[in-house]
């Protein structure tokens, strides 16, 4: 596929001498991937019998589908032993839990099979694995006999998880650091976790491409990126790049490992500002990810009146939530219907129902938020729900912001505005 494509583009190899001439690759998509696979995602001469396939989960629209190795799936081995450094932890005694897509073809299961099991013998007392299908309060009883030091997880899965534990479930359970990632986070629940697991919830951005751990969150709430795995660029509708500190579309090369090659791909739909070189209070001085992703480009909230809200800046419960001193929902969802209709859905704490200012305030104040914020011409609605499903065949939690408004849509809006 490459070859193809650089010679289409009149490229030579030896019109690259080093990383500052990667500007003169063209861009690498998702149907890019798509069409190509599975023949000519590999290199001429690779063996392919050394291959597995990894697929992603589709939540973007139809998934994608790669190969890795047990080479490769070392490499990002390494990456984890820096992120165990990275939160002052020791590889060889600190206990790792990770709530993850063990489905078939899911990185998280290939990683388990031919990696982690094949060297058990130095992993196995410390790394557990958990699907994240299992219960919920199994999960949390198998949390509380392994005492772990650090979990991974989903958003949504932690949200759960510290429901149950201000139950009562799982006391034992003391981890020093959260991390999560796959899913975006958003205020209200990082607040309603750390306040239950008494220990800092941070975030990690990693996806089935990149096959490691992109950047990573310190206690300064800074993202850094891995720079010597990655080469992060951001480029805008017309996919040309944009200035440090700017808003743009993620750009991603993976600058190891084998099997497919990731060479500026345009495919994680997500949305960054980068920054330069930069020194934290951590100690670490790396290129940023400022002020995290924001979510992901078709999760973006366009109105009639031109304004648009990345998933990231479309959340305004938790201020509510925190003035009225509550945590009496559980788990909200931000559905955009129509251009004019947005749906706010809510799952109700029914032990704390009760308690405090009622849920009909809450839900007034809500609806005046929005309401606000959006500007007139806008139908803001409040709905109660038992449950907030996740999407079919994705196998991991539901997103807290979804657009039923297409790009296409969205585009006649900026036109009439």
């Amino acid at each position: 596929m490459y070859h193809q494509k650089y010679k289409k583009n009149g490229i030579h190899p030896d019109d690259i001498k080093g990383i500052k001439d990667i500007k003169k690759l063209p861009f690498i998509s998702k149907d890019d991937l798509r069409k190509n696979y599975p023949d000519k995602l590999l290199p001429k001469g690779y063996d392919k019998n050394k291959a597995y396939v990894i697929c992603t989960g589709g939540t973007t629209g139809k998934s994608v589908s790669i190969y890795t190795d047990f080479y490769t799936m070392g490499k990002a081995a390494m990456g984890f032993l820096r992120e165990m450094k990275f939160y002052n932890l020791k590889p060889t005694k600190s206990r790792f839990v990770h709530i993850g897509n063990f489905n078939e073809s899911r990185i998280d299961k290939i990683a388990d099979e031919k990696l982690s099991k094949p060297l058990k013998f130095v992993f196995s007392v410390n790394v557990l694995n958990i699907d994240v299908n299992t219960k919920t309060k199994k999960i949390l009883e198998i949390l509380d006999k392994f005492n772990p030091d650090l979990i991974m997880s989903y958003p949504a899965v932690f949200q759960h998880l510290a429901y149950l534990k201000k139950q009562g479930i799982g006391n034992n359970i003391k981890p020093k650091y959260l991390l999560t990632g796959g899913a975006m986070l958003d205020n209200y629940t990082k607040k309603y976790v750390q306040e239950t697991f008494n220990c800092p919830m941070l975030n990690i951005y990693q996806s089935v491409e990149a096959q490691g751990t992109i950047a990573n969150e310190c206690i300064h709430h800074n993202w850094h990126i891995n720079t010597d795995f990655y080469h992060i660029e951001a480029i805008n509708d017309n996919h040309e790049l944009v200035e440090m500190g700017e808003r743009g579309q993620i750009v991603l090369t993976r600058l190891w490992g084998k099997g497919t090659p990731i060479i500026r791909y345009t495919g994680m739909d997500d949305w960054v500002k980068l920054t330069d070189f930069k020194k934290c209070e951590c100690g670490l001085e790396t290129p940023l990810i400022k002020d995290g992703v924001e979510g992901r480009q078709k999760a973006n909230i366009v109105l009639p009146n031109g304004k648009v809200f990345p998933p990231g800046a479309f959340c305004f419960i938790e201020p509510i939530l925190s003035k009225n001193n509550t945590y009496k929902i559980k788990q909200y969802q931000i559905v955009q219907r129509k251009l004019d209709k947005i749906e706010i859905y809510i799952v109700i704490d029914e032990k704390l129902r009760d308690i405090g200012v009622s849920v009909d305030v809450i839900k007034k104040q809500i609806k005046d938020i929005y309401e606000n914020k959006t500007g007139p011409g806008v139908e803001i609605e409040i709905i109660e729900v038992d449950e907030i499903k996740h999407p079919k065949n994705a196998n991991k939690p539901a997103p807290i912001v979804v657009s039923h408004v297409s790009q296409k849509e969205g585009y006649k809006v900026f036109e009439q505005n």
